[in-house]
């Protein structure tokens, strides 16, 4: 009678079980800095026009989205303005908060002294009525912005 490994099997069994029953993003997460977002007033709309927030130590940052209409499947452009030149690129991350549609990551291009841009194209919904949040991160500070 030839004997089963134990082991191999043991191993192969943890890989599958944890496969099915870790959430890997949370952990890749947890090993991620920590970011407090702050989040523009409430009585802003990026629909009419740019929202600031003000990230402290006299830096604020302010977001314009074009077209004002932000439609789905076109390309819009996100340009941020800074009170303080950016050392570092700041990076953009949209994602729909009521519905998985993909997280999107873009690098700003400088275009001007303290303005920035991204270029990206949403996808649509048929259901419709997704609310997005644009992150933008400036090294440990973030700007949080909801349309």
């Amino acid at each position: 009678m030839k004997k089963i490994p134990f082991i191999p099997i043991l191993i192969i069994l943890v890989i599958v079980l944890g496969y099915f029953f870790i959430n890997f993003t949370s952990l890749y997460n947890s090993f991620s800095p920590k970011i407090d977002y702050k989040t523009q007033a409430k009585t802003c709309d990026l629909h009419k026009g740019s929202c600031e927030i003000s990230l402290g130590k006299g830096q604020k940052i302010s977001l314009e989205i074009f077209p004002k209409n932000i439609p789905l499947m076109k390309t819009l452009r996100f340009k941020i303005t800074s009170t303080k030149e950016l050392k570092n690129l700041p990076t953009l991350k949209i994602y729909a908060t009521n519905m998985f549609m993909g997280e999107f990551k873009l690098k700003f291009k400088k275009i001007k002294d303290k303005i920035y841009q991204a270029k990206v194209i949403l996808p649509t919904c048929s259901v419709g009525g997704m609310k997005w949040n644009a992150d933008i991160k400036v090294s440990s500070l973030g700007a949080r912005f909801q349309f």
